[in-house]
């Protein structure tokens, strides 16, 4: 068996705290202390489910503006009024997936895929 078990997105320098409080916010993840080893180093790391991380990297230059990671969210009409609330942008797409789905941007603007619960991919 082959798990997820993190991503790593760069962020520009000085900004994680503000795209961690984001992805705190909207979709409920924890932030989790880095390894000791690599604390020096900036950033910040948070837990997406008990076994998937999103390790945030504060580093110069830009993602590729279609480069994106996927949520699948429990309550999709919620997290979409706590995007309109924050600002975010949402551009709504055509269902792949058996559910809703769209996408937004984290702070640094990081693309990020949203699913309704019920749009799971079938393995």
């Amino acid at each position: 068996m082959t798990r997820l078990q993190h991503v790593n997105l760069v962020v520009p320098r000085g900004s994680a705290d503000e795209v961690a409080s984001f992805y705190v916010g909207v979709f409920g993840m924890t932030r989790v202390d880095k390894p000791a080893v690599l604390a020096g180093r900036g950033g910040a790391w948070l837990d997406v489910d008990g076994f998937a991380q999103l390790h945030l990297s504060e580093r110069a230059g830009e993602a590729h503006p279609d480069s994106h990671f996927a949520v699948v969210v429990d309550d999709f009409a919620a997290t979409i009024a706590e995007l309109a609330a924050r600002g975010a942008d949402w551009t709504e797409q055509e269902d792949a997936f058996g559910g809703r789905r769209g996408f937004t941007r984290d702070p640094a603007g990081n693309r990020v895929e949203v699913l309704e619960g019920a749009g799971r991919l079938s393995l």
